[in-house]
Order: structure tokens, then C-alpha cells, then sequence
């Protein structure tokens, strides 16, 4: 008799239609693709599908990762952090990546007379990825900080209500 009961619940959840992230009632659902099924594939594993980062640990994008077109080391920052630079995604399908993160994630906070980013500076920078990349993340919050563009306790980093463990941390 309980195992009759059990095999019903587990036919039931089986049957029931899976939630979607990008589901609103009446609306067709969304698909993947290019940029944003790089993206899918790639990045939100640690930044997440809503851009909202891993607390502690990952950087959100989510009305944040805008914030650095307006210093001048933030475009060479955004194309060299270690998981840009070191992407198995070509120069051509990260460069897509890049400008979808800005649209989708930048929102208002990306400065007003940024340039999408080119497949060949892309190529070019990602040859160097960064040495010291939280000293200049520190410096360009600080500067950020400074100007008005960012409260001072926010650091960035994740926002998730789901807190995700990290080996070995």
C-alpha cells in the first residue's frame, strides 16, 4: 500500500510541467540560444541564470557588472578577469557574451557612451589575463565608491537568497 502511494507521488511529479526560469503565465517560453545559451552554458553555473553571483564568492552581474564602463581600467578588466580570459568559448562567441552580459545584466548602470566590445580586442586581451585581480577590483570600486556610482557597502559580490558551498572554502 505505501509503496502504491509513493510510485503515485513520484508519477505525479513526473507529470507535472517543469518550472522555467523565464516562464510568465501567457507568454511563450524563452529560448536559448547564441549568446544567451553561452551564457547558459558557461557562466551561470557561478554568476548564475539571473546574474545574482554566489554570496561570498562570485561577483553578481545583475545591476552591478555596468558599473565598469565607467572607470577606465573597467573594459580591460571585464575582458581579462580569469573567467573571460581563460573561456573555452572562442574570441567571436565570448565577444558575443561580453556585450549580451552588459545588455542583459548592465542595465542602466552601463555608462552612457560605451562601445560594444570587438572580437579583436577581445582576442588581444584575453592573451593577458590578469595577475592582480582583486587588487584592481578593489581599486576600481574605491573609485567607484567615490564618484557617487556605488553605496559603500556594497562590494559586489552575490546576492543569491541560495547560499551554494564552495569546495574547500
Amino acid at each position: 500500500m505505501r509503496a502504491a502511494r509513493l510510485a503515485a507521488l513520484l508519477l505525479a511529479v513526473a507529470a507535472a510541467p517543469a518550472p522555467a526560469a523565464d516562464y510568465a503565465p501567457g507568454r511563450p517560453l524563452e529560448s536559448h540560444d547564441g549568446a544567451r545559451l553561452d551564457y547558459a552554458l558557461k557562466c551561470k553555473g557561478c554568476h548564475g541564470l539571473w546574474g545574482q553571483g554566489t554570496p561570498g564568492h562570485v561577483p553578481r552581474l545583475d545591476g552591478f557588472v555596468g558599473l565598469f564602463t565607467h572607470v577606465p581600467e573597467g573594459r580591460d578588466y571585464l575582458m581579462r578577469v580569469p573567467g573571460v580570459a581563460r573561456s573555452v568559448l572562442d574570441d567571436a562567441r565570448l565577444t558575443g557574451v561580453l556585450n549580451w552580459v552588459l545588455a542583459t545584466y548592465g542595465g542602466d548602470t552601463v555608462a552612457p557612451d560605451f562601445t560594444p566590445f570587438t572580437v579583436e580586442e577581445i582576442a588581444a586581451a584575453r592573451l593577458r589575463p590578469l595577475e592582480d585581480r582583486k587588487g584592481l577590483r578593489d581599486r576600481m570600486l574605491a573609485e567607484l565608491r567615490a564618484r557617487g556610482l556605488l553605496a559603500p557597502d556594497d562590494d559586489g559580490i552575490g546576492t543569491s537568497p541560495e547560499p551554494r558551498s564552495v569546495a574547500g572554502r
